[in-house]
């Protein structure tokens, strides 16, 4: 069976209807297997420009400033981000650490994308570290393109 989603959002008109679909669904689900229901509160995902905004703002300044340069130092510097940000555990190796989460994947390790509140707090941190530097990392700017032209 296909896993379903239900948001009920708050003070919405179709709450109740939201809900009555949502326990529909589990009462048709066969008894004759287990299921695993999950509830959690809904936050807004992390948009496409916030996505955009770290990668090519916020890092570019950084590799710009230090000379890092390509998808793997971008990459690489990410990862430190997220280790700085989230925290570090033990790798496969011995020796080796990794991050906790990254912006994509949860502590264990399951596609998890951040929510967009979770994305700004992110951003501001890495302006901190930035400014530790002497980095100025600006903050994102949702019409980039129109000052390219």
């Amino acid at each position: 069976m296909k896993p379903q989603k239900y948001i009920l959002n708050a003070n919405d008109a179709n709450r109740e209807h939201v809900r009555a679909n949502a326990q529909g669904f589990i009462d048709r689900l066969p008894s004759d297997k287990s299921w695993q229901i999950e509830v959690r509160q809904w936050h807004k995902p992390r948009s496409g420009q916030q996505r955009k905004a770290l990668f090519a703002a916020a890092y570019g300044a950084i590799m710009e400033a230090t000379g890092l340069q390509g998808e793997r130092e971008k990459e690489q510097l990410h990862e430190y981000m997220c280790m700085e940000f989230w925290g570090t555990k033990p790798g496969v190796m011995p020796g080796m650490v990794v991050p906790v989460r990254t912006t994509t994947t949860n502590e264990r390790g399951e596609r998890d994308e951040i929510d967009a509140a979770t994305a700004i707090e992110f951003y501001n941190f890495i302006q901190r570290k930035g400014a530790e530097c002497g980095i100025d990392v600006p903050d994102p700017d949702p019409f980039w393109r129109e000052h390219r032209k």
